[in-house]
């Protein structure tokens, strides 16, 4: 039995319609970003209030792992997709090991979770801070 270009783009539409209310539903805004550490240059990221300067939470990334933040934004109909300007209410940090696969935007596979937490913003203008930290010297 064939199924007819019209059927397909069919099943395609009630797919992408359904993946789009459980998304909005949820209310995440799908703004991650990640940070790997290696011997050579192992990270620190902060994320501070542009207003006020002060550090509203810190992390140093260990040599060979990885860091995944995703900010929370509250919208309403999408408009956390669409207006990057709109402040973080929250954050959702994990802290992965080096084999995972972990990229922007996108499920994380492989690998495994070390540390993780959430916390809560003040609903303001942040920026995030990421510091090369000096490399641990060999010692022989």
């Amino acid at each position: 039995m064939t199924t007819t270009p019209r059927s397909r783009f069919a099943s395609a539409l009630i797919a992408t319609v359904c993946l789009s209310a459980v998304l909005l539903a949820t209310g995440c805004s799908q703004d991650r970003s990640v940070f790997r550490s290696t011997a050579l240059q192992p990270k620190a990221v902060s994320i501070v209030s542009i207003e006020t300067g002060n550090t509203l939470w810190t992390k140093d990334v260990p040599a060979g792992q990885q860091l995944m933040i995703d900010f929370d934004r509250k919208g309403q109909g999408g408009e956390e997709y669409s207006s990057p300007n709109m402040p973080a209410t929250g954050m959702k940090w994990e802290l992965w090991s080096e084999d995972a696969n972990v990229r922007y935007g996108t499920k994380r596979a492989g690998g495994k979770v070390l540390d993780s937490g959430k916390i809560d913003l003040p609903g303001e203008a942040i920026t995030v801070d990421v510091k090369i930290l000096r490399p641990e010297t060999a010692t022989n």
